[in-house]
């Protein structure tokens, strides 16, 4: 079945009212296993393994694990990622600084203390994002409307007031941004977790690279 975002809706309320306490464990589980592996790793005995339950219970609730995946993705896109990491780096966005720098700073710091609290999510995002291609347009579309589109009004602020060049696109800029920051906290959380890494001289350091490149001065 395709996803869509009202597939994701239906499933949603769904995931706000557990039929029982043993869904609600089998869905906290899941959230686990498929973090930590993916959808393709995941098999049903570990589902129901870590959720105390058979595979008889599990299926009872969910037919096969996709119908668990859906439920999943739904918490993920209308729980946490949309409305609670989206919404805060829309208003972030928009609360320019009195300069780029804090400006900028200030966003990837914010970004790294809400990941660190749940960094199971961001795992659980970068696998349905690579496993489907449905979820990855609707995440998508959602992410150019709240953030992309946000972003460009941010560096066309910031154009204009002298404070970064205007002889670069403003698109490319904000590429640039995201992709850095985006490598920054998939690095630290998922890729090297136990990697000795100070967040706030590393941050720092990010900003240096990405303001003023890593060239002597002629």
């Amino acid at each position: 079945m395709k996803l869509t975002l009202k597939l994701l809706q239906n499933e949603f309320t769904a995931y706000q009212n557990p039929q029982s306490d043993k869904e609600q464990d089998i869905v906290q589980a899941a959230e686990d296993v498929f973090a930590e592996v993916g959808f393709t790793g995941a098999t049903t005995s570990e589902l129901a393994k870590r959720a105390g339950v058979t595979e008889r219970t599990l299926f009872k609730y969910f037919p096969s694990k996709f119908d668990l995946y859906k439920r999943i993705l739904s918490g993920l896109l209308l729980s946490t990622i949309v409305p609670g990491h989206m919404s805060d780096l829309k208003e972030r966005l928009v609360s320019l600084k009195p300069n780029f720098k804090d400006w900028y700073i200030s966003i990837l710091k914010a970004r790294y203390t809400a990941v660190s609290k749940e960094p199971k999510k961001l795992k659980l995002l970068l696998g349905a994002l690579l496993f489907s291609k449905e979820f990855s347009e609707i995440f998508g579309n959602l992410w150019k409307t709240n953030l992309y589109d946000t972003s460009i009004e941010a560096i066309h602020y910031f154009q204009e007031i002298g404070q970064i060049r205007k002889d670069i696109n403003a698109n490319q800029i904000v590429r640039a941004s995201f992709s850095l920051g985006a490598s920054f906290l998939i690095t630290k959380f998922v890729l090297a977790p136990k990697l000795p890494m100070d967040p706030n001289e590393e941050i720092e350091t990010i900003f240096e690279i990405f303001y003023h490149g890593i060239t002597r001065e002629q």
